[in-house]
């Protein structure tokens, strides 16, 4: 495997921010535009986005998506994720943050399989592995992830031609089996 460049991790950091609203901060929401907002849909992933919007001490978010990421919702599952990796609400941890956004990725999230890319690239919480970096970023690319779209090439002159012919090969497979989740 080809070693990157020292700058990279600093160059990803600074064009690759995590590409979900909740990065932004969590804006916190009167109890008037949240009960106003709770009445508009009832869908449980309406709710997931309120619950950013519930308290500025992230407690109650946190509750929320844990309860949804356990069972099974990807985007608490992302959202989780991001907690962890932003350090938001809870002890920033890539490792748990990479689990969750693997959880999500394999559901097929454009999200999470951008952000479980760009710790695979980087080295935060897993292994680097550009191979693994290119193919969720190349997946998310495939589902129109703005961000994704604009990396790949990026990613794409990271790697040697025997990392891009195995990157290529995997994703051919996972296509065949019609999978859009993350390569194992």
């Amino acid at each position: 495997m080809t070693k990157i460049p020292a700058f990279f991790p600093a160059v990803m950091l600074l064009l690759l921010p995590f590409s979900s609203p909740a990065a932004e901060g969590f804006p916190a929401g009167s109890p008037q535009q949240i009960t106003w907002a709770g009445q508009q849909s009832a869908s449980p992933k309406h709710d997931l986005l309120l619950a950013q919007h519930v308290t500025d001490d992230y407690s109650e978010a946190i509750i929320w998506y844990r309860q949804r990421a356990e069972q099974g919702q990807a985007d608490a599952q992302y959202y989780l994720g991001l907690m962890y990796a932003l350090g938001k609400g809870l002890p920033r941890d890539y490792r748990k943050a990479a689990m969750w956004f693997r959880k999500a990725a394999e559901q097929g999230y454009a999200d999470a399989q951008f952000d479980l890319g760009r710790l695979y690239a980087v080295g935060d919480g897993v292994d680097q592995d550009l191979v693994q970096a290119y193919i969720l970023i190349t997946l998310a690319a495939a589902q129109g992830h703005q961000k994704a779209l604009k990396t790949k090439d990026f990613m794409a002159v990271q790697l040697s031609p025997q990392e891009m012919q195995q990157a290529q090969e995997l994703l051919r497979r996972l296509l065949e089996k019609g999978q859009d989740g993350t390569a194992k």
